[in-house]
């Protein structure tokens, strides 16, 4: 069976509320003729007088009525799906969800969110803050469309783009007496009160592979599962910590980073997104602004 065209019966829906041809055809930027081949067309499908016409006047038949209180809602539904796809598409509404780990949430996004929304300011942005496995969880299950994160490489679910090289760095209040210097030794940590990020963190883990062949450091006064907190601490003045260098706060005084030498350490950032998957418009454009500052990010990282 031979079903109707969409074209058909958006020219059914629109002769009918206009009750006019020739209304309809401007409407649909259509020749009368044209749109009377198309009414015709849909009748001689559907096997029923949809119209009455004269010289003067068009009116719709009984079941003409009944057809159109059936499909008015239909066809102007679809309209607004395909409106709202092409709107996403051109980036003119939608929305998109960025995974982000905790510890680069700060630096980052702040400045990313803002040129992305200069940009698209009828996009949504979803934020999913969470350690590095879920984030990387998140890109593997689809909750989110792309995420900046610092694992993934060898996970074959998820494709990684890396972006830059980021050390840790040891993060000590202003007034402290490492504070002034330009590098500071892995052995040297032992002679002042450390805190640390717990097991549970990923920088942990990196930390202490990178460490292996060297003596344990001390036993820390305090541990913490984000590194944001332990800026915390540090601000307070209650010891010293090793961060990755893009933690540290970037207008406070309070906080210095002093680099970690024999041996320096570092960790790689990157766009970690489902592999063998489109980016919708939308997180295609956020991850070319999140390179963008990435650019930003590494010149950071070398002037300090």
């Amino acid at each position: 069976m031979v079903k109707p065209s969409l074209a058909d019966l958006r020219a059914f829906v629109t002769v009918g509320e206009l009750q006019s041809f020739a209304a309809a055809a401007r409407a649909l930027h259509l020749s009368q003729p044209a749109l009377s081949r198309r009414i015709s067309h849909l009748e001689d499908l559907l096997g029923v007088r949809l119209f009455d016409r004269t010289t003067r006047s068009v009116e719709l038949t009984l079941l003409g009525r009944r057809f159109l209180g059936q499909i008015r809602g239909l066809v102007e539904d679809l309209d607004r799906s395909v409106l709202s796809l092409r709107d996403a598409a051109e980036l003119e509404a939608g929305d998109v969800t960025i995974g982000c780990v905790l510890s680069t949430v700060h630096h980052f996004l702040p400045p990313v969110i803002r040129a992305f929304r200069a940009q698209h300011p009828r996009v949504l942005v979803r934020i999913i803050e969470e350690g590095a496995d879920e984030v990387l969880a998140s890109v593997k299950q689809g909750e989110a469309d792309l995420a900046l994160n610092y694992i993934g490489m060898q996970d074959p679910e998820v494709e990684f783009t890396p972006l830059l090289k980021e050390p840790y760095v040891l993060a000590c209040p202003a007034g402290h007496p490492l504070a002034k210097r330009r590098s500071v030794g892995w052995e040297e940590l032992a002679a002042h009160p450390l805190a640390r990020v717990s097991q549970a963190s990923r920088n942990r883990l990196f930390i202490d592979q990178a460490l292996a062949e060297l003596p344990p450091l001390p036993r820390p006064i305090c541990e913490v599962r984000h590194v944001s907190t332990l800026i915390g601490l540090v601000e307070d003045g209650l010891g010293i910590a090793v961060v990755p260098q893009l933690t540290l706060p970037r207008t406070s005084a309070s906080v210095v980073g002093v680099r970690l030498e024999k041996p320096a350490i570092g960790r790689t950032l990157g766009i970690i997104r489902r592999s063998g998957r489109s980016l919708s418009p939308a997180a295609a454009a956020f991850a070319q602004v999140l390179t963008r500052a990435s650019r930003g990010a590494l010149k950071s990282i070398r002037g300090r």
